[in-house]
């Protein structure tokens, strides 16, 4: 999981904080919202909302034209394919709203559990409830502040949820996929062991044409 906020806040405020860096005094915030599918895949929808200043430097920039975008998280997600995009304003209140779909941003690692890699370092992280968190992190850019609020919700399925570190003291989310998370895990696990049973019976019985072949 990239930060998007950082490849956003470059691209829209850059001019911002240019011309009006000194009369900065609350950050921009960015509210990011990530919803993990069973299958790892997350739902991302960005959002904000600006002071007059803000968002007149974003129209200079971003104009009509939200292929402007996409383009920014395309670069921020790139080892992920995303689909499915969808922009709007809120002219009234200065905002607007970012949603895309990004395949794989949960993989199994090598231990078997599932993994989401945040790189954001020492993030400020709230447990909202078993599945559900909320990530703050406030950073600078281009001299504009920015304040990131990321909330998380993790599968119904998931168990044995851990917030850990990489090597590089990058936060990340580890979970398991319990099978009590609804009929469709334990129907995929019954067929995993009915399929084994079946190869076994399989090899079994073919044992001995086998052996009458060698003959």
């Amino acid at each position: 999981m990239k930060k998007i906020g950082i490849l956003l806040s470059i691209f829209l405020l850059i001019s911002y904080a240019k011309t009006y860096s000194q009369q900065l005094i609350k950050p921009a915030k960015l509210n990011v919202k990530w919803t993990i599918s069973p299958l790892g895949d997350a739902h991302i929808e960005a959002s904000s909302n600006m002071d007059a200043a803000q968002w007149d430097s974003y129209k200079r920039m971003i104009g009509n034209n939200a292929d402007l975008l996409k383009r920014q998280m395309e670069r921020a997600f790139p080892g992920f394919f995303l689909q499915g995009f969808s922009y709007k304003e809120d002219v009234m209140n200065r905002g607007w709203t970012l949603a895309f779909d990004a395949l794989g941003m949960s993989r199994v690692n090598s231990k078997g559990n599932w993994q989401i890699d945040l790189n954001s370092k020492n993030p400020d992280v709230t447990k909202l409830s078993d599945k559900n968190y909320l990530l703050t992190s406030n950073y600078a850019t281009q001299g504009a502040l920015t304040q990131e609020i990321d909330n998380i919700s993790l599968p119904d399925a998931a168990a044995n949820i851990k917030q850990d570190k990489d090597a590089f003291g990058k936060a990340m989310f580890i979970y398991s996929a319990s099978p009590s998370g609804g009929s469709g895990s334990w129907l995929t696990l019954g067929l995993g062991l009915v399929l084994t049973i079946i190869g076994a019976l399989m090899f079994v019985l073919a044992k001995p044409a086998i052996a009458s072949v060698k003959k």
